[in-house]
Formats: C-alpha cells, sequence, structure tokens
C-alpha cells in the first residue's frame, strides 16, 4: 500500500523537474538580445527541491495527523533610520568651562506640562530658585531647581528632594548649566 507521503513527494519531484525544464524565449534566440550558453538544473538544485518537496509532504502529514491545526512563529528583524529632513546635525553638548550645578526634575516637550511641573516645584521649594529653560537644539523645557558650585551640594539637595517626595522625584538628576 503506498502512502499519501510517497504520492505527494512524487508529485512534487515531478513538477520540480518540469518547472525546471521550460525554456523562455531568450534561451530559444528568438528574442534580438543575444545571450550565452545558459546552464540547466544540476544535480545540487534537484537535490534542493526534492529536499523541500519531502519538508513540505512531512509537514503536511502532521498536519493532517493533528486534525488540520497548524502553528506557525514568525521573526521579523526590524531596524530604524531616522534621517534629518534638514540635513542638521545635532550639537555636541559641552559642559561650560566653569559650571554651575542643578537639579534637574523633568525635561518636557510640551509647554503646559513644563509650566505645571515648574509652578509645583516654586510652591513646594519657595526658598530655592526654579527655572524652566528652554533648549532649542533638542526642543525641550528642561526644569530645574537650585544652583550650586559644586556638583557634591546639588547631590545633597537630590538626596533631601528624594527624601520628601520619593515617588514624583524619583527621576531626577544633577545637570550643570552656565553661571
Amino acid at each position: 500500500m503506498v502512502n499519501q507521503y510517497s504520492i505527494l513527494r512524487v508529485l512534487l519531484f515531478i513538477t520540480a523537474l518540469l518547472c525546471s525544464a521550460c525554456v523562455s524565449s531568450e534561451e530559444t534566440g528568438s528574442n534580438k538580445g543575444v545571450r550565452g550558453p545558459q546552464s540547466g538544473p544540476t544535480a545540487v538544485d534537484s537535490a534542493k527541491m526534492l529536499a523541500r518537496a519531502d519538508s513540505l509532504a512531512k509537514a503536511d502529514f502532521i498536519r493532517a495527523k493533528r486534525g488540520g491545526f497548524t502553528s506557525k512563529q514568525d521573526t521579523v528583524l526590524a531596524s530604524v533610520v531616522k534621517k534629518s529632513k534638514s540635513g542638521r546635525t545635532i550639537k555636541k553638548i559641552e559642559r561650560p568651562p566653569n559650571p554651575a550645578y542643578t537639579v534637574q526634575i523633568g525635561a518636557f516637550a510640551r509647554t503646559k506640562y513644563a509650566l505645571a511641573i515648574h509652578k509645583l516645584a516654586k510652591e513646594r521649594f519657595a526658598e530655592l530658585p526654579v527655572f524652566n529653560v528652554f533648549e532649542p537644539f533638542d526642543k525641550l523645557y528642561r526644569v530645574q531647581i537650585g544652583k550650586y558650585d559644586t556638583r557634591k551640594q546639588a547631590d545633597s539637595l537630590r538626596k533631601a528632594i528624594l527624601k520628601q517626595y520619593p515617588e514624583e522625584y524619583n527621576g531626577s538628576w544633577i545637570n550643570y548649566i552656565s553661571k
């Protein structure tokens, strides 16, 4: 008794041989373009086609055995390349020669969010200077508290802020500005 797997394998092999034996109009010489001799299918090509037919037949056999249910996982690799339409380059951030240190509590693209955080910081830290600075090179509003000569002083302010408001300012960091 011949099983379904063997019949399918033979049919796919015959189909692969017939497709590889087809001759185009370029190869028969009826086309005006002149091409050199072209080789037909090799044993390697036939072996690849046979292996492909074999794997397809096995997959069909397994699928039929499982009642027609299949599972398939596709992996897509993608990459995002950002190109500037204006051709402008992003300015490198340079530390000023004699910087002042501050605690930055946020950077916002929208003015309304920056103003709300600025207002809240002014209420909470009335004794400290609170800045809302717009940086045109990255189009962000930076809300900053304090202005210190050393990084250590700014770090102590950041730790005090975190102790008093751990949830609201856990993403704050120390930044430097010009004096």
